[in-house]
């Protein structure tokens, strides 16, 4: 054997891997039979769609940073925002060593690695077996989310939960607080804050919530409030399933539920020659919150007596970030965030338009886009899940 192929064989093994997800907990399709209903809620969700393959933004953001960064590979991105997005990913950091494997192009190393980023487990997303096997929570707020450096699995076979009675032939059950309380903890390791390579913060819905010193907890916007159904249909000896206080695994955001329309209220009113409309945020975030490139776009028009559109305005609330040169860019490689015009958490905020001559009433509609539209165009994301504005709510107010 040559010198090659023993430094080859070495740095293979120094870049081992951790245990695999067993076949039984890899995906959510074993829980189904069992668990039925908060599996179909948990489909319709965006942690069910955490993975590269499965979110278009998420994959083209990843290629983004890399022609952005020729000092990084796309693999090394993927892994390392796992951390996050895939939390039981068997690999948590492309060291040196696997980066210059993959760049001298040796093919049982880009295997490997392909075969970690795209487990079953991987593609299923934030499933069950990555919430319901966390043992024990150890977020570092210093340090922000780390996701799974933020966590402690337990045994695989084991998941714990809210109930303290609960009985599965399939899998030990055990009772651990942070599915009982209001405490976010849980969601807070992926969802509390973080900054990017420059020292910029990038994202703080966490700091957010603790800012107002809110209590309220994520699961009654984001999952439900509690109401009696069934966190198992399994039966033992022709019995009935129990009834149980749970929440729906739906997750909720502008795509499967009216959670904008639950938490934001919007008034409207003339004052003078202006027409003036109030925004309150009821969260205990920011409004819009979490990925920086998510906007909600005001969209103001008003009409005369024949219907005619006689003029518009527009208003965008969200955050906008530049890079060393002063060029737009997305969070992950920004230097500075230039402007925010968010709705900061529990508060009201007023938008003035003045009223032209002519008018006789008004539309005006609130969007929620997840992403910038023109950064979209220059990432390249094609999925309209991401490019489609989500309309939700129209009003027409009559001026005379």
């Amino acid at each position: 054997m040559n010198y090659r192929a023993v430094l080859i064989i070495l740095m293979l093994f120094a870049t081992g891997y951790a245990q695999e997800i067993n076949r039984k907990w890899e995906t959510n399709e074993n829980c189904r039979a069992c668990h039925m209903d908060i599996v179909d809620k948990w489909e319709g969700s965006r942690h069910a769609n955490s993975h590269f393959n499965k979110n278009d933004l998420y994959k083209k953001s990843l290629e983004y940073i890399v022609r952005n960064n020729p000092k990084m590979i796309l693999d090394e991105v993927k892994v390392e925002c796992s951390a996050c997005h895939n939390p039981r990913i068997s690999k948590t950091k492309v060291e040196d060593v696997d980066k210059y494997l993959l760049l001298m192009d040796i093919e049982e190393n880009k295997k490997q690695i392909q075969q970690t980023l795209n487990t079953k487990n991987m593609q299923n997303g934030i499933n069950c077996v990555v919430c319901h096997n966390v043992d024990e929570i150890h977020l570092d707020k210093k340090k922000g989310s780390q996701g799974l450096f933020d966590i402690q699995f337990g045994e695989q076979g084991t998941m714990f939960g809210p109930f303290d009675d609960a009985n599965s032939p399939y899998h030990k059950t055990v009772q651990r607080s942070h599915f009982v309380d209001q405490d976010p903890k849980l969601c807070f390791a992926c969802h509390y804050g973080s900054s990017n390579k420059h020292g910029v913060e990038v994202y703080a819905t966490g700091k957010e919530y603790e800012s107002v010193g809110s209590n309220e907890g994520c699961l009654d916007c984001h999952m439900s409030k509690k109401y009696q159904g069934y966190a198992s249909n399994f039966v033992k000896d022709k019995d009935k399933p129990k009834p149980r206080m749970i929440r729906e695994h739906r997750f909720a955001s502008v795509d499967n539920s009216n959670i904008v329309l639950d938490y934001i209220d919007t008034t409207a009113k003339v004052n003078g020659e202006k027409f003036v409309i109030t925004i309150a945020n009821n969260t205990p975030h920011r409004f819009p919150t979490g990925y920086g490139l998510r906007r909600v776009l005001l969209d103001v028009k008003y009409f005369d007596s024949k219907d005619k559109m006689i003029k518009s305005f527009n208003y965008t609330l969200g955050s906008q970030w530049i890079d060393a040169k002063g060029n737009k860019t997305i969070p992950a490689l920004a230097t500075q965030m230039s402007k925010d015009t968010r709705v900061t958490p529990h508060s009201k905020a007023d938008y003035a338009f003045k009223i032209p001559n002519g008018a006789t009433y008004v539309v005006y509609q609130f969007s929620y886009r997840f992403v910038d539209e023109a950064l979209a165009k220059e990432m390249g994301v094609s999925d309209s899940f991401f490019l489609n504005p989500y309309v939700f709510l129209t009003q027409r107010v009559h001026l005379k």
